[in-house]
């Protein structure tokens, strides 16, 4: 391959982060974090079974390094690990360069990156087991609900907030609502929202944010109280599989909304999650969920506004105990 063309076989672009070098030459990386996103495999072709979404993995911190799940890529994507690292690390291409020696706390990560691939593929290999042994269909999630949430659903995003403390600032509003200082308005104590008379509109987010915000940013978060989880790909009756193999790991389950979409958002108390923080990163996206709800100010769907002309909804709401 020469040196002017990537991957994809087009002209580099002289980007200007590491970030934007991975995408030059992978092409789009869907991002879950800082450093560390979901690409397509160097050596897809080659897959002797379906590609998905998440079966290829990059990283940037240090050793920008590939994976991916399935074997018979492996030349191809050390091929690309070569190119992604002498990009990253002598962007100018001189001939002179020589890459440095792998310090200790270099091998310590990247065997810790593999110990992580390893965790990821079981994930996904367990997936299948996952929706059998722990199955829970969306009317059974209804029929377990702690608190009877068959009742006035125009009332459901009251009962949502009251999981939070009541001076805790909840942003809530519309997914642009945020930036301008007009939005101060979207960040009210909990308290504050509950005298309104009716939703106050679509949108929420399961963090606590400064009393002076504007912004619905991660800056802003003063304290994260729930971690979201949702899949895109996995239907309303089997994603609730998901959400019950969480509680076995020690998660608590407050809720589970209906978007009125095609996906059921599961809220989980931040409080247990946070130790296991980084190996859920890692297992939900290989169980098919979405990323992007490790973002603390990322918006979800407040239960109780309409979609379409149909209700979010609350599916579950926990009591004072939870046990599935």
């Amino acid at each position: 391959m020469s040196d002017e063309t990537n991957l994809a076989g087009t002209p580099p672009t002289a980007p200007r982060s590491a970030a934007e070098i991975a995408e030059n030459i992978l092409g789009s990386v869907d991002w879950a974090g800082a450093t560390m996103g979901y690409c397509g495999c160097p050596g897809r072709n080659l897959h002797s079974t379906g590609n998905g979404d998440r079966d290829c993995i990059v990283y940037l911190d240090r050793v920008p390094t590939i994976h991916c799940m399935h074997a018979s890529c492996a030349a191809e994507v050390e091929k690309a690990n070569r190119t992604l690292r002498s990009a990253i690390l002598n962007p100018n291409g001189d001939a002179g360069f020589v890459p440095p020696s792998l310090t200790r706390e270099d091998k310590a990560r990247l065997a810790e990156r593999h110990r992580n691939e390893r965790t990821r593929i079981k994930a996904m290999k367990s997936l299948p087991q996952v929706l059998k042994q722990y199955r829970w269909t969306y009317d059974e999630i209804l029929h377990d609900s702690p608190v009877d949430v068959r009742a006035d659903l125009t009332d459901h995003w009251r009962l949502l907030l009251r999981k939070f403390e009541p001076g805790d600032v909840v942003w809530i509003g519309d997914v642009m609502d945020s930036g301008r200082l007009e939005n101060t308005v979207n960040f009210r104590t909990v308290e504050e929202w509950l005298k309104c008379e009716y939703v106050p509109n679509k949108f929420t987010c399961p963090s606590v944010f400064k009393n002076t915000a504007t912004a619905r940013t991660n800056a802003n978060i003063v304290a994260r109280r729930f971690l979201v989880v949702e899949s895109d790909v996995l239907k309303k009756d089997e994603v609730g599989a998901v959400f019950r193999w969480l509680t076995t790991t020690g998660l608590k389950l407050v809720a589970v909304v209906d978007t009125a979409g095609k996906s059921l958002h599961g809220w989980f108390e931040f409080a247990g999650c946070e130790k296991a923080i980084d190996e859920l990163k890692l297992v939900l996206p290989a169980l098919k969920c979405d990323p992007k709800m490790f973002t603390a100010s990322q918006p979800v769907r407040l239960p109780g506004a309409e979609r379409d002309g149909k209700y979010q909804r609350l599916v579950y709401l926990a009591g004072e105990e939870v046990s599935l």
